[in-house]
């Protein structure tokens, strides 16, 4: 009698499905391995040719990911050329915004260089990555006078394409320990700003406000601005704006509130040094001139310097003046500024 196999066996059928379960999870692991290929290549002025990931370009950096030495920093002056098949938001220093591959493609039909690009951004990126800021913390003690101040800031900042979102936290107290006071001066602020055409951007703010040298317990306000953005490029920023403000605020000495009308003028200036070390200054000043209380002025005055010690650890300080020609009853002066020393973390920069 001849042997022969039975097809339809069970232990056929076992053996076929083992198989091709087999056969798929190694198709599986082959796709996955070809998406996790780092295949984006970075061409050096020396003549190198790196492959690996584009993670983002800011602040004239490009962070690339590379198999074995991790994320490297390249300066951007050193980069003649790119090659991605992946989509990015890519920003130019004229401020247009554009959503595409980049490579000599992009660079021919925007009749671009490199060096007309101020920053790029994975698209796939939805949130983390696209979050950049930064916490600080100082103390300053003097004994002679018994005088202790604890400062606290914090600037965090999302982009989407055409859209700024940032979060912004100051807090200054000070306490005199011979006679028990304290002096406090804080500030949170919600800022969303819209990129426009040809430079200009709009906007508006959330905020509340504290300052008791000046009087103050509490302002709280709505600002919507319209600007424009003369200079963008890897190292500076400058931006000009003006709009109007409505704020209500209680003085250190009344449980009531009072409403405001006032007009916005604003200059903001950055500046970015993103070689070895790493340093930024960033300089704000804002005017409010008074509609409702005809006469009254307010200015805030705030700069920012911070040296990078190592990587994303930074050392700096921060001077601030707040200007109030009538300011709410119970101020022990018209002016309040301060400098002080900051110690800080920052990420995504």
């Amino acid at each position: 009698m001849s042997e022969y196999c039975d097809n339809s066996s069970p232990k056929h059928h076992l053996d076929l499905i083992k198989a091709n379960i087999i056969f798929l999870v190694f198709i599986y692991c082959i796709g996955l391995t070809c998406l996790a290929q780092k295949t984006d290549k970075v061409y050096l002025k020396n003549g190198d040719v790196i492959t690996g990931e584009i993670k983002s370009m800011k602040l004239a950096m490009l962070n690339f990911k590379m198999d074995g030495p991790g994320t490297i920093s390249i300066k951007w002056e050193e980069v003649t050329g790119l090659k991605s098949d992946k989509i990015f938001e890519i920003i130019t220093r004229w401020g247009t915004i554009t959503v595409g591959r980049v490579d000599s493609a992009f660079l021919v039909q925007r009749h671009a260089s490199l060096n007309d690009i101020v920053m790029i951004v994975p698209i796939k990126d939805k949130f983390i990555r696209r979050l950049s800021g930064d916490v600080n913390l100082g103390l300053n003690y003097t004994k002679s006078n018994e005088l202790f101040q604890f400062n606290l800031s914090s600037d965090i900042a999302y982009k989407v394409p055409k859209l700024d979102l940032d979060l912004k936290i100051n807090s200054v107290v000070t306490n005199q320990s011979r006679d028990t006071l304290f002096s406090k001066k804080q500030d949170i602020t919600f800022t969303a700003l819209k990129d426009l055409d040809k430079r200009l951007y709009t906007g508006g703010s959330l905020g509340w406000q504290q300052n008791t040298q000046l009087g103050l317990a509490n302002r709280f306000l709505l600002n919507g601005i319209f600007g424009l953005e003369p200079i963008t490029d890897n190292h500076n920023q400058l931006l000009f704006a003006t709009g109007l403000s409505y704020n209500i605020e209680q003085s250190v000495e009344s449980v009531k509130y009072k409403g405001n009308l006032d007009a916005i003028g604003m200059a903001h200036y950055k500046r970015f040094y993103y070689s070895t070390p790493k340093l930024s200054i960033d300089a704000l000043y804002v005017i409010y001139p008074a509609l409702t209380d005809w006469g009254r002025v307010r200015m805030e005055l705030d700069l920012d310097v911070s040296v990078e010690i190592f990587k994303d650890f930074l050392i700096g300080l921060s001077f601030y003046d707040n200007y109030d020609n009538r300011p709410p009853a119970g101020a022990s002066s018209t002016n309040d500024f301060g400098i002080n020393f900051k110690v800080g973390y920052s990420f995504g920069k």
